[in-house]
Parts: C-alpha cells; sequence; structure tokens
C-alpha cells in the first residue's frame, strides 16, 4: 500500500452511549492515509477516546449507537470479524487496565498471538516482544504487580502483536518515565518509518514532533476542524491550542514558582530509616524525609522504581518498618482513579466524603456544598453520571475533589496532571497553590519533571531502592540532555 493511499476514512460519524444522553460527537469526519502520523488533540472530554474507540471497532459493538460510515483499507469497518479487524488496526487503551485479559505478562502476550493464529514459535516470538519493549525480565511476573508505566508497555507489547498496519494510541506516554518515555517515542518511529501508520490521541506533541505528518484540533463541541497542522504550521498557530486550552510547549509553566515552606512551618511527614515491602521482600530501604505545611514534595523516578509504594505507606495503607509520622489525616488521589470510586454518581462519589468529614450535617446543605464543588471543577452536568463513564481526564479531577473535599491536611497525588490538557492542569494547580497557601502540605509523584522543577520545594529522587533529595536544575539539565539524545538517536539515560 502506498503512503498516498487512504487507509482509514470515516464521514458522517455521529455516536452516543444511549437515546437519553446527548451525542459524543456529531458529522464527523476523517481520513488517515498510509504511512502517516496523525495526532489527535483537543480538551480533556470532548470526546478523543471515544473516536478511538469507534474507529478501532469496539463501538457500538460494545456500547453506544453509532450512525455514519467508517472505512478500513477499503472496507466497511463492520464487515470485519474482531481477530481480522485487530490484524488491521489495533489500539492501546489510555488505561491500560481495561484491556489486559490475563494474569501474567507472558501468558497476555502469548495470549494476543493465539488470537491472531500466529504460525510461528510462540514461545520465541513472545520474548523478542517482550524484550522490544523493555519487559523481558517480568515475564513471569503477575500483571497487577507491575507500575503503571510497565502496564504500558504491556500494553504497547500486546498492541505489536497483532502485526496491525495502524496502529491507534490513546495517551501512550501518561505513565511513562522521560527515559520511558524518549524509548517508546523512538520505537514508535522507527515502527512509523517502516511503514506503520500511526493514529494517536494526546495531550501533548513533543514527543511525536520528529515524525509527526499532521495535527488535527479537536473543539469542545464534538467537531475536528478541516484544517490539519504541519509540524511547520506549529507556532504560527500557537493561538488556536491557548484558546482551546491545550499544550504546546512548557512555556506556561514559567509562571509558576516553588511551593516551599520556611524551617519554622510544623513538619506534616517525617520518615526516618522507613523500609517498604513488596510480596515479602524489601523494596525501599532505610528512607528518611520530611514534608512541612503549606509545601510541595515531589517524588521522581522511573517507572517501578517505588514512588506509588511510598506514597501508599504514607496514607497508611502500605506495610513498613521503620519510623512514619504523619500529623492529620492524609487523602490518597489514586493513579488510576477509578480504583478509588465508591459510588454510582458522581455526586455520590462527593457526598460520600462530605458526609465523613461534616458529620450531622442536614443532607440538603451537604447536596447543594457537593453542587457548588462540582461546578467548581466543571462536573456539574454530569453529577448525576456514573463515575465509570467520564473522561480520564474527568475522572482525574473527581478523584482529587473527592479527597479536598474531606480537608485533610496532607494531599497525596499519584500523576496529578496525567490525560489532562493545559487548562485544567492550570486550573488544578492554582486550586491547590490556594490551599497550600492555607497550610495544604502535597506530595506528589509525577513523571512529569519541568512540573516538578517549576512548583516543587522540594525533589526527591527514587533509584536504586533509595531516595535522595536533588535540585531543580539538576532536573531541568536531565530533560534537556535526554531531548538531545532522543534527536541523536540514542536513549536509555536514567536521572
Amino acid at each position: 500500500m502506498s503512503k498516498q493511499e487512504v487507509l482509514l476514512s470515516c464521514r458522517d460519524l455521529s455516536f452516543r452511549y444511549s437515546e437519553k444522553t446527548d451525542p459524543v460527537f456529531s458529522d464527523l469526519s476523517l481520513t488517515v492515509k498510509s504511512g502517516e502520523t496523525v495526532l489527535l488533540m483537543g480538551p480533556s472530554g470532548c470526546g478523543k477516546s471515544t473516536l478511538a474507540y469507534c474507529l478501532a471497532g469496539l463501538y457500538p459493538e460494545y456500547a453506544g449507537e453509532l450512525t455514519g460510515e467508517i472505512t478500513l483499507m477499503g472496507r466497511p469497518l463492520s464487515e470485519y470479524g474482531p481477530a481480522e479487524r485487530a490484524k488491521a488496526a489495533s489500539i492501546l487503551f489510555q488505561n491500560p487496565d481495561n484491556q489486559f485479559c490475563m494474569d501474567r505478562v507472558d501468558h497476555e502476550v502469548l495470549f494476543a498471538l493465539e488470537n491472531i493464529n500466529y504460525q510461528g514459535d510462540l514461545q520465541k516470538r513472545m520474548r523478542e516482544l517482550l524484550e522490544k519493549v523493555g519487559l523481558e525480565q517480568e515475564a513471569e511476573s503477575p500483571i497487577h504487580n507491575l507500575s503503571g508505566g510497565m502496564k504500558q508497555k504491556l500494553a504497547l507489547c500486546t498492541a505489536l502483536a497483532t502485526e496491525a498496519q495502524m496502529l491507534i494510541l490513546d495517551e501512550p506516554f501518561a505513565n511513562l518515565d522521560p527515559a520511558s518515555s524518549a524509548s517508546l517515542a523512538s520505537l514508535l518511529e522507527q515502527m512509523n518509518r517502516q511503514g506503520m501508520t500511526l493514529l494517536v490521541v494526546d495531550h501533548r506533541l513533543d514527543w511525536w514532533r520528529p515524525f509527526l505528518s499532521r495535527v488535527i484540533l479537536y473543539s469542545d463541541k464534538g467537531n475536528l476542524d478541516e484544517n490539519s497542522i504541519t509540524c511547520g504550521e506549529l507556532e504560527e498557530r500557537r493561538e488556536e491550542f491557548a484558546a482551546r486550552g491545550l499544550f504546546l510547549g512548557s512555556g506556561w509553566l514559567e509562571e509558576r514558582h516553588p511551593q516551599k515552606a520556611s524551617s519554622q512551618e510544623e513538619i506534616m511527614v517525617e520518615a526516618e530509616g522507613l523500609s517498604l515491602y513488596h510480596e515479602r521482600k524489601t523494596f525501599l530501604a532505610n528512607l528518611s524525609f520530611q514534608a512541612r505545611k503549606g509545601s510541595v514534595t515531589a517524588l521522581i523516578g522511573s517507572c517501578g522504581s517505588g514512588k506509588t509504594t511510598l506514597l501508599q505507606a504514607v496514607a497508611g495503607v502500605g506495610k513498613y518498618k521503620g519510623r512514619l509520622e504523619r500529623h492529620g489525616k492524609a487523602g490518597l488521589v489514586f493513579q488510576n482513579p477509578r480504583f478509588q470510586f465508591l459510588s454510582t454518581s458522581v455526586k455520590e462519589e462527593i457526598l460520600v466524603t462530605l458526609r465523613a468529614a461534616r458529620g450531622k450535617a442536614e443532607e440538603t446543605a451537604l447536596g447543594e456544598e457537593a453542587d457548588g464543588l462540582l461546578e467548581e471543577f466543571g462536573l456539574l452536568e454530569w453529577k448525576e453520571m456514573s463515575p465509570y463513564a467520564l473522561s480520564q481526564g474527568q475522572q482525574r479531577r473527581l478523584a482529587l475533589l473527592s479527597m479536598l473535599a474531606g480537608d485533610c491536611p496532607v494531599l497525596l497525588l499519584d500523576e496529578p496532571t496525567y490525560a489532562q490538557d493545559e487548562r485544567s492542569t492550570r486550573f488544578i494547580l492554582d486550586l491547590l497553590e490556594k490551599k497550600i497557601s492555607e497550610g495544604l502540605t502535597v506530595i506528589m509523584a509525577t513523571h512529569d519533571l519541568e512540573l516538578a522543577a517549576a512548583w516543587a520545594g522540594q525533589i526527591l529522587l527514587l533509584k536504586d531502592g533509595s531516595l535522595k533529595p536533588v535540585e531543580a536544575r539538576e532536573v531541568l539539565d536531565y530533560v534537556e540532555a535526554l531531548a538531545q539524545e532522543k534527536e541523536n538517536g540514542e536513549g536509555g539515560t536514567h536521572l
């Protein structure tokens, strides 16, 4: 198939989840040519992931009502069976947990190969694929024990197993550390240059620039702009990105200042000689740190370095030895917010927290407070919806709101900017800064090193089972070095 031939097209596409809901998008049209890398960008919650599911054939087979026409490799998508469709266009979900079927890493890859009736040596091909994404040492590991970044790599591995001509990727870098992101970007660039077509949903375009064909902006009204943007046009059309609240570079961080606390402020969290365990084995040893009232501490480190494990210990839900003191309750916002939802509606999720925090307050007053909070977070119109039906970005905001509503003096955030556009990220940071000025203590695990350098008053690096403080300048120098390595076709350096 030549680079000029159309691989995927859709015309007059409209989708809604049920007859009772408004359309997610209407009369949408899109064309992707063979060999292209096309990036779809739009505000959180505008329907990007839903469109990806439709183009991969998952909707309306599993949910919703779809009208219009989707053509893949010259045939209506509706004519494809699941296995045949996977060989033509495979999808990598934004949340990798949603696509796993087996309990172990090697079994998951073998399952993908068996589904496409792979005729070669299954074990050999499985090992090759795991090595390609850097998971060869985790072949026999239970999937639930993997870090978020490792799960993302496994999801890519299973997508590669289908040998599809087109790969649909939904926020593929969301759970990856910078070195792993650089490695994945290099792999995707290599695949693209060898002829694979990539259709990408992402809030950021930095990793895609070297091999990006064009960007299509997605409005919050469910429409795609007719005019694509090439790499050469990005700077001159910067205002269009800003108007939609989308990332274009990291200049927006210049307005942020490190959230530090004076040495006179109360110590809210203190650890000394802390050792953490995973499956009865010492995972992190002899960790010591402090977090003072009204400050931000950033935990950085590669995928699987123990950032989430440490947050869980501070929250009181992880096993440890050593001294760990926390003054006041702590609210933990999970990396995957779906794991912390307790209710069947968005509003009820906030009410659960408010009832616990307000004691015997009247239900009417609590309901009004919940509505006000949801409106502030841009979630009021979805208050009767299930939390699980929200977009990933909306779920992230709901999870954060449910913890803030409890007025805990310590807030623990696992990847707080995951799946957020620039507008939503600004909103979250502005809100947190207000709370921090009132005394909130924030400890966050993040792969966004530029955010850590600009915003955290204290940066702690988890590496090889130990914890050490690093300066913002060190972090930024590393980011610059990594970008240079990516440009030179190198990689693999870790902070």
